[in-house]
């Protein structure tokens, strides 16, 4: 008997470190700005940026590039599920909102998007394959001492290549 289930069908775990070669050649303020992947697993993935070329005059993280650092780990996360589900395609993000609730400070700024869940993998695979294009809405969060200080929220579109 054959599984039909797609997401069964999913290649092997991306190279983290193609991730990485991929943004360094194609998005040189990534590599200026300091930006790294940290780690990749169930709970997500998690970029993070040195703070000393990303501060403002206040000596805390920039809003921009808290704005850059989020929307890069959501554009990762879409990038890493296409790998995972052995599709290509171009990605762009349609829209996002971000809220700074405190000052960012710590000596290297962590980044966490929140895992996709099985149902909107499974919604995105479906859309991809029949329209062509597919969307994913992200959540993205930096880390602070009784809530996140910065979350953000990003909805990544995806038109198939070829």
């Amino acid at each position: 008997m054959v599984d039909s289930n797609p997401l069964k069908t999913m290649s092997e775990k991306p190279s983290l470190d193609e991730l990485q070669g991929f943004l360094e050649k194609g998005i040189p303020m990534y590599l200026q700005m300091g930006i790294r992947i940290h780690q990749y697993g169930p709970d997500g993935l998690t970029m993070q940026l040195p703070l000393g070329p990303n501060r403002n005059h206040h000596q805390t993280a920039f809003a921009g590039s808290l704005n850059a650092l989020c929307t890069m780990t959501g554009w990762g996360t879409t990038y890493l599920l296409l790998k995972e589900l052995g599709r290509d395609g171009n990605i762009v993000i349609q829209r996002s909102a971000i809220r700074y609730h405190t000052p960012v400070d710590t000596a290297e700024v962590l980044a966490r998007c929140e895992p996709i869940a099985a149902g909107a993998k499974a919604f995105f695979l479906e859309m991809l394959d029949e329209k062509g294009q597919a969307k994913l809405d992200l959540k993205v969060g930096v880390p602070g001492t009784s809530r996140p200080a910065v979350a953000f929220e990003g909805s990544y579109v995806v038109v198939a290549s070829g």
